[in-house]
């Protein structure tokens, strides 16, 4: 019952305020969540794409650059949450063989460019992120 209570008061928070009390201890990945969905959201549209990216050659889908664009912003976001998750997986897992320390730090850098990349991207694009 108590949990039912919380979720209707963070419910009414994020309808007030846009955010509630418990989106605060962990904004990373919260934002992160609502800023990649949003972004995939947007792309189903053909509004907010930057003039340099519109493609008149390409009938019917003169925003592809702008599609992609805004995929990268979403696994950028994305990554982020997949290197935290990373970082505290010690906390729960057992002890890691050196194959199991190597794959991490492989993945970890895969997952550092993509979401360098997205931040890059979102920077750069952020007041185009209207419909």
């Amino acid at each position: 019952m108590f949990q039912f209570i919380n979720n209707v008061r963070a419910f009414i928070d994020r309808g007030k305020r846009g955010w509630a009390n418990t989106d605060v201890w962990d904004g990373d990945t919260y934002l992160g969540k609502v800023i990649s969905g949003m972004v995939r959201e947007l792309a189903k549209y053909n509004s907010g794409c930057p003039e340099e990216l519109y493609d008149k050659t390409c009938k019917n889908d003169e925003c592809h650059k702008w599609k992609e664009i805004l995929e990268e912003i979403a696994q950028g976001f994305e990554a982020a949450d997949q290197m935290k998750r990373m970082s505290f997986s010690h906390m729960w897992e057992k002890k890691e063989d050196i194959y199991d320390s190597m794959y991490k730090k492989i993945k970890q850098k895969q997952l550092a460019k993509k979401y360098d990349r997205g931040m890059e991207l979102f920077s750069k694009y952020f007041l185009n992120l209207w419909d």
